[in-house]
């Protein structure tokens, strides 16, 4: 039986009030019974079913209202059992006062619980007095005391044991979510009701998988302990501090002053936020090893950024991540931080119903060779076709999406929607190659190449048809991982290109131990090439790179004439852009688009593309 059943107050005297008033109901109306046809028996039926009421009327029973309920319960069996006939058979009344003493527990203090247990007991003996034979009935009396207090502390203890589990994290002994919102809420409006400040700092502990792959979870655990006790130190009083999951705490601190002026108490939050931070300095001693501890923090405060630790927890999270992109060590939040919104909710689930509902469609965008003037393959990308909203291109929806598991559904989708239209071209005797953006979070899937290899299966096609483009951002969360699964996609025949070259850090790293086929260079570099010697130069060495590594060039972004007669001057293999075509729809005009020369291509009629590219997205860029 759950524990949830002991310690739940309300649940509780419903089941007993229930089995009360069926039992004193029978006990008043079979014959022979110690309360046969009994005022007092009825009385208890009486007192029972208000109990009952009160149980289904109240949503949650207070202090007050449990004490009632506890005294009144009492009352209906010790009237039902001094009313009762003398004897070895009325002793079943006493049965009653241990259901009743393990109500009477379910309160917050031992000591409450006690003088409750002393009530129910004094019930008892009451009960007995009254029915005559006090000295008789001493033995039952006693032993009924004995059980009673054993009652009342066994479902005392089972009752908070239940309450740590649920406010508390049991590896830090610091309040979890569930507790810190517990405590901390009334905390924050009675800051807020007497006109000072609540001050949230989450704070996420830096590079603390490192800790756990170079020493093992047991020692990551024990890192944790430490930073639960170092912040027990946090010197402003009171300060209540948690536990959210994983190597996420958060501190409240509550009754602060803040300067009026907003770039002042900005400032002052942000200290906080350091002063917070520096309660973490090391190094702390792990297993024989001297760790030190970095972490980051996000800053939110009452009243200004929310009144509740509903909202200053997404408003802390915010600033959190922005401080993170901004290589800062403490973020506070304003106005403009993104968080994750209502509407973006809705729309994750509107998006997930779409990916069955068949409101995807995806546009292909041609790619022109520069040797021979014709169309050497297309490039999917994604659209979605809102009922209510109209086509939406991807940078409406696929940030949101990136952020879970849902990203995982969308690229199968994709994956299996281009390969199913590459096989209807082959069919009508076209044999176009088709382009798939990969998510980052595929990368790291142990059945990605199987995947690929299925659907290239099913479908009837060979492998070479196929190129995975992959971003550089992609391959560095995880880049030993996501290299080998790239090089098992190379051994299966797969094409694998480099999208947005130039855009990192680790670019010439990537080309020299990955086998890609082909690089992309970023439209940012080829759209102001013409206007920009040093944009005009890195295109220049990215074409001889690519061939000097033997690789396949192509250029992004090909927006007018002028950009595509100096991309095939400089030798790039292939063109993509609106001069060459704007993504269409799978269509009769993007087949006369696929079957024409250099000559014949022009940008796609008005009404045919959609939404013109506007940035990289994955899965199906723009």
């Amino acid at each position: 039986m759950s524990l949830s059943f002991f310690t739940d107050r309300r649940l509780f005297l419903i089941v007993l009030s229930a089995v009360g008033i069926v039992a004193f109901t029978a006990l008043a109306l079979l014959p022979g019974s110690p309360g046969q046809d009994r005022l007092a028996t009825w009385l208890a039926v009486a007192i029972s079913t208000a109990n009952l009421l009160a149980a289904v009327l109240l949503t949650r029973i207070r202090p007050g209202a449990h004490r009632l309920l506890v005294f009144s319960s009492v009352l209906a069996v010790t009237i039902a059992l001094g009313g009762s006939d003398s004897g070895r058979d009325s002793d079943l009344y006493l049965l009653w006062y241990f259901w009743i003493a393990a109500y009477a527990a379910m309160v917050s203090r031992l000591r409450v619980a006690l003088l409750h247990a002393l009530v129910v007991s004094a019930g008892a003996v009451l009960g007995v007095a009254l029915k005559g034979d006090l000295y008789a009935g001493g033995a039952a009396a006693v032993m009924a005391i004995v059980t009673i207090v054993a009652t009342t502390l066994v479902t005392f203890w089972v009752g908070r044991w239940n309450h740590l589990l649920v406010v508390r994290d049991l590896l830090t002994g610091l309040a979890n979510r569930a507790g810190l919102a517990h405590v901390a809420q009334p905390a924050i409006a009675q800051a807020v009701a007497t006109g000072r400040y609540a001050v949230l700092v989450l704070l996420d502990i830096n590079r603390f998988r490192e800790v756990n792959d170079a020493l093992g979870h047991p020692a990551g655990d024990r890192l944790l302990q430490v930073v639960a006790r170092q912040l027990r130190n946090v010197a402003t009083d009171p300060a209540l501090v948690g536990r959210l999951g994983g190597d996420e705490f958060a501190v409240v601190l509550c009754g602060l002053e803040l300067s009026d002026e907003p770039a002042a108490a900005h400032e002052h939050l942000r200290a906080i936020g350091r002063t917070v931070i520096r309660q973490l300095r090391g190094p702390f001693r792990i297993d024989g090893v001297d760790v030190e501890v970095e972490a980051s923090a996000g800053v939110a405060a009452a009243p200004m950024h929310g009144t509740t630790l509903g909202t200053l927890l997404p408003a802390a999270d915010a600033a959190l991540h922005a401080a993170g992109r901004e290589s800062e060590r403490v973020g506070v939040w304003d106005a403009g931080m993104g968080g994750v919104r209502p509407w973006e909710l809705a729309l994750h689930a509107q998006l997930r119903a779409a990916i069955t509902g068949g409101e995807l469609v995806l546009h292909y965008q041609p790619l022109l060779s520069c040797q021979t003037g014709r169309i050497a393959g297309v490039e999917a990308l994604l659209r979605w076709a809102h009922p209510s909203r109209g086509l939406l291109a991807p940078g409406a929806f696929l940030p949101m999406a990136e952020r879970s598991t849902l990203i995982i559904d969308l690229t199968e989708w994709v994956l299996d929607e281009a390969l199913r239209q590459c096989a209807d071209w082959a069919r009508a005797g076209e044999h176009i190659p088709v382009s798939v953006n990969l998510s980052a979070r595929m990368l790291v899937r142990d059945n990605l190449p199987d995947l690929v290899s299925e659907t290239l299966g099913r479908h009837g096609l060979p492998a070479d048809v196929l190129t995975l483009e992959i971003t550089e951002s992609a391959l560095v969360t995880q880049p030993a991982r996501a290299a080998a699964m790239l090089r098992e996609l190379r051994t299966r025949g797969i094409k694998l290109s480099l999208d947005d070259f130039g855009t990192g850090y680790s670019s010439m790293e990537i080309l020299k131990t990955l086998p890609f086929d082909e690089v992309k260079i970023d439209k940012g570099f080829v759209s102001d090439a013409h206007g920009s010697l040093p944009d005009a130069a890195i295109v220049r060495s990215v074409l001889e790179l690519g061939h000097r590594l033997g690789l396949r060039v192509v250029g992004e972004g090909v927006e007018d004439d002028r950009a595509m007669r100096m991309l095939m001057e400089l030798g790039c293999d292939l063109l993509q852009g609106d001069a060459i075509s704007s993504p269409l729809p799978p269509s009769a005009h993007l087949l006369t688009v696929l079957r024409a020369g250099a000559g014949e291509v022009s940008p796609a009629p008005v009404g045919a593309a959609g939404p013109r590219p506007g940035g990289a997205a994955r899965p199906g860029g723009t």
